[in-house]
């Protein structure tokens, strides 16, 4: 219980890890372009993509409109279809390159069962349901593949009991004796 316990929070600190960064990424590419396109209120946006992003699925996303709604009305229709292109081009490189990179790196839940677990999260508790489902599905996920790897193929449970049973000085009850029981 102790080890597994330690594999769950070791599990859920690096999707925090994970989520961070890439929550940061996010918010100072969008800031970027903003700045670089004279958008107003920078820092707010960053900001609201930052928090945004911890949201699964939709959260940077929505916030990335937000900025895009911001460019159009400081700046006119040029400014938000390139604030659009900005915005776009950050999700893609999070979504294709950074957000597999560091889940599957430190997390390893399948992208599968994340879709699946936000899925479950949004039915049983709607949107903080979504926010709490990938992280405990993470912190599953390394439980199971922990208590898999300690228990090695092959191994009989029976024999282990008799061993135990051994090492403490006893006799290992014969089958026919736990049978009577």
């Amino acid at each position: 219980m102790d080890s597994s316990g330690r594999v769950a929070w070791i599990s859920l600190t690096q999707f925090v890890r994970a989520t961070v960064i890439v929550a940061a990424t996010d918010a100072l590419g969008i800031m970027t372009g903003a700045a670089i396109l004279g958008v107003p209120f920078v820092l707010a946006i960053g900001v609201l993509v930052f928090l945004g992003a911890f949201i699964p699925m939709i959260g940077a996303t929505v916030a990335g409109i937000v900025a895009i709604l911001v460019a159009l009305v400081a700046q006119g229709p040029i400014t938000a279809l390139l604030m659009l292109a900005v915005v776009i081009l950050v999700q893609q490189i999070e979504g294709h390159v950074l957000q597999p990179f560091l889940m599957g790196r430190w997390v390893s839940v399948h992208p599968l069962g994340v879709i699946i677990a936000i899925g479950c999260g949004v039915l049983v508790a709607g949107i903080p349901g979504a926010l709490v489902a990938v992280p405990l599905a993470a912190a599953v996920n390394a439980v199971v593949q922990h208590l898999a790897n300690y228990t090695a193929p092959g191994d009989d449970p029976e024999e282990e009991l008799d061993e135990d049973y051994r090492e403490l000085g006893e006799e290992p009850p014969t089958k026919e004796a736990l049978e009577h029981e």
